[in-house]
Formats: C-alpha cells, structure tokens, sequence
C-alpha cells in the first residue's frame, strides 16, 4: 500500500535538530549504563547461553507477529508463526533453541508500525526516540505498544500472576538482550567508527 512504501517524509528529517539532540542523550545513556550492563552481561554470561536467552525472548514474541500478521490479512504467514512458536516452545524447550528455522520456518516479524502501514497509514516525519532510538511519527507511536504490551505479558499475567520485580527483570532482559544483539551484529563498531552516526542511524533505519 502507499502508508507502507511512503518514506519521503521521513528521508527529508524535517525534525533533524530535535532528533539529533534526544540521539545524543540516547547516546550518553548507552555509554553510561546500557552498553556498561550489556559489556557485564557479555562478560559473565558465556555465548552459548546468551544464544539461548535471545531464542527464547524471540520465541517469547512470536505471539505478537502472529496477531500482526492476523491483522494485516497475512494468514499463511501467521499459521507459519504460529507453527514456528508451537516447534520452539516444545522440541525447543521453551524456545532456548532454535528447531524451527531448520525445520523451515524462519522468524517473519511484524510489528504494529507494520499493520498501521498495511492498512494506509504514512510514515510521517523521521522520529528519534527517547531511549528507543529510530523510528517514524507511525511508528513511534506504536513502539510502546510494541514493546509492553505484549500477548505473551497478557498470558504470563494472568497464569502466574508475577511480581513487578519479575516482570521488571523481564523488560530489563530484553534490553540487555538487544543491546547485545548489536554488539554481535557489528553495528556497534560501524556507529562507533562513523564520522556523523547521526546521519548512519537514520540511513540504517529507514532502509
């Protein structure tokens, strides 16, 4: 659809100097704390096991792009999700290994931006996130939803009925988790080494 392909908006920044300044307190929380606790985890957790904690927050999510792709009509994809979340969560053990994609159904991930976007709504200006990063008017709007309201949260709420320092360690997790993802990945270094990571960020993203 047009939401979904429309970038001009966001490639033209017209928010650049306002996203520039929440990047650089973005970039002064992740030196500080984000990179330092990430630096911590890599260290004491070897990478085996860190391999397995992110498959099984991916698995942990697999609920959400299911409803993602139920919701932009992408019903062969969803039962495919739904299939992959079904091989992980039993001969994965919980989701710590990753048996699906070599059974042939690899991660499809969807998001809420995406849905917006399916149904024709534009991207809007390029947006800097506090604390999230990247990110669109659209989608900037749904990266909360995104990220806290989760179907699998619902389900765990209501079954275990966990206390916030559970559910805190959680949240924490993930992020540690993503930060870890962009150690691995490389990235880190790339922005790091880059002479405007401004200018690299935003490119990145929107590609």
């Amino acid at each position: 659809t047009t939401g979904s392909t429309d970038l001009s908006r966001a490639e033209a920044d017209p928010w650049e100097k306002t996203n520039r300044r929440v990047h650089a307190f973005n970039k002064g929380l992740d030196r500080w704390v984000v990179k330092p606790a990430a630096v911590g985890y890599r260290t004491v957790v070897p990478k085996p096991a860190r391999t397995a904690v992110s498959n099984a927050y991916g698995n942990y999510g697999e609920p959400s792009n299911f409803l993602n792709s139920v919701l932009q009509g992408k019903f062969a994809q969803a039962f495919r999700t739904l299939d992959r979340f079904i091989l992980n969560s039993t001969l994965g053990v919980g989701g710590i290994t990753d048996v699906a994609t070599n059974l042939g159904r690899p991660s499809e991930p969807e998001d809420f931006g995406q849905t917006l976007a399916r149904w024709g709504v534009k991207s809007g200006p390029y947006l800097v996130l506090p604390l999230f990063g990247p990110s669109t008017l659209r989608d900037g709007l749904t990266t909360p939803v995104d990220f806290f309201v989760y179907p699998s949260d619902f389900v765990r709420n209501a079954w275990l009925s966990p206390g916030w320092d559970v559910r805190i360690g959680m949240t924490a997790g993930r992020v540690l988790d993503f930060r870890n993802s962009l150690i691995e990945t490389g990235a880190d270094k790339l922005l790091a080494d880059s002479l405007d990571d401004y200018a690299l960020a935003r490119s990145a993203w929107l590609e």
